[in-house]
C-alpha cells in the first residue's frame, strides 16, 4: 500500500461499498494509521445508489463498521439516470464518480479496492470489444480525479488473498446478489469464463496483469510519439487551427 502520494496526502478517502474488497482496504488503511505509518486518518465514503432493496441496510452496515474502527464516515445519496444507450452499470458508475469528485478536496486522495481479478475481467471485456493498447491497459493504478488523485493499491492482489485476509481478521462484509446475475457481461466472465480459463492457465490473473502493464506502457509511448509528431508537423505549416 505504501507510496509517496498516499503517505504524504493530507486527506485520504476510501470508496467503501461494504463489500469484501473495500472492507479489506479500509481495514488495511486503518491498521497503517493506528501503527503510525499513515499520517492522515482515512475516511470511509459510501455512495448510496438506491438501486437495491438492501441499499439502506448497506448504508447502516457501512456506518457501523466505520464506527467500530473509530473512523470518520461520509455518505452521499445519488440519483442514477440512464443516458441514451448507456447501461445501468455505466449510469451508476457515472453517478458514483460524480459524487466522489464532489466530496474529494483539493489535493486529496481517493482509494478504490480494485484487485487483480477485476483487472483480468476488464482486460477480457476490452479485448472482446476490439480495444487497442489504451483499452487493454485495463484499470490504471492511479489517475487524476477532480481536484485530487485516485489510487488503486490492491491491483497486485487476488480476490482470494483479500478474502483470506478478511476471514483471518473476522471482518464483516455485505454481498450484492446482483453480482451473480450473468446477464451482465462482467458477471458472465467472472462466473462462467474465467474459472474455465484458470483451470488451464492457473497463472491467468498474474499474466493478464502483466499484459495490462505492457499495454499501458505502449499507450504512453504512443501518446508521447503522437505529441512529437504533432509538434513537428505544426512547425512546417505557416498557419494552424487547433481543432
Amino acid at each position: 500500500l505504501a507510496c509517496p502520494a498516499l503517505m504524504n496526502a493530507s486527506s485520504i478517502q476510501v470508496a467503501y461499498s461494504g463489500g469484501l474488497d473495500s472492507t479489506v482496504l479500509l481495514h488495511l488503511l486503518h491498521t497503517l494509521h493506528t501503527s503510525g505509518q499513515l499520517a492522515a486518518q482515512p475516511c470511509a465514503v459510501h455512495i448510496h445508489h438506491g438501486l437495491q432493496v438492501q441499499a439502506d441496510q448497506w448504508l447502516e452496515h457501512c456506518a457501523g463498521f466505520a464506527a467500530s474502527l473509530q473512523l470518520p464516515f461520509r455518505f452521499k445519496k445519488v440519483h442514477v439516470q440512464n443516458r441514451d444507450g448507456s447501461s445501468p452499470e455505466e449510469a451508476a458508475r457515472d453517478a458514483r464518480y460524480a459524487a466522489f469528485i464532489e466530496l474529494l478536496p483539493t489535493g486529496g486522495v481517493l482509494l478504490q479496492a480494485h484487485h487483480q481479478d477485476d483487472q483480468s475481467e476488464t482486460m477480457l471485456l476490452h479485448l472482446l470489444r476490439g480495444s487497442g493498447p489504451r483499452g487493454l491497459a485495463g484499470i490504471p493504478a492511479s489517475r487524476k480525479l477532480g481536484a485530487g488523485l485516485l489510487l488503486r493499491p490492491l491491483l497486485h492482489c487476488t480476490r482470494q488473498q483479500l478474502q483470506a485476509y478478511a476471514e483471518q481478521k473476522s471482518l464483516p462484509w455485505v454481498s450484492d446478489q446482483s453480482n451473480d446475475d450473468q446477464s451482465f457481461d462482467r458477471n458472465l466472465l467472472r462466473h462462467a469464463v474465467v474459472p474455465v480459463l484458470k483451470q488451464h492457465w492457473p497463472g491467468l490473473h498474474a499474466s493478464l496483469s502483466r499484459s495490462a502493464g505492457l499495454c499501458a506502457e505502449a499507450d504512453e509511448l504512443n501518446t508521447l510519439l503522437a505529441a512529437q509528431d504533432f509538434t513537428a508537423a505544426r512547425g512546417h505549416l505557416s498557419s494552424t487551427l487547433d481543432l
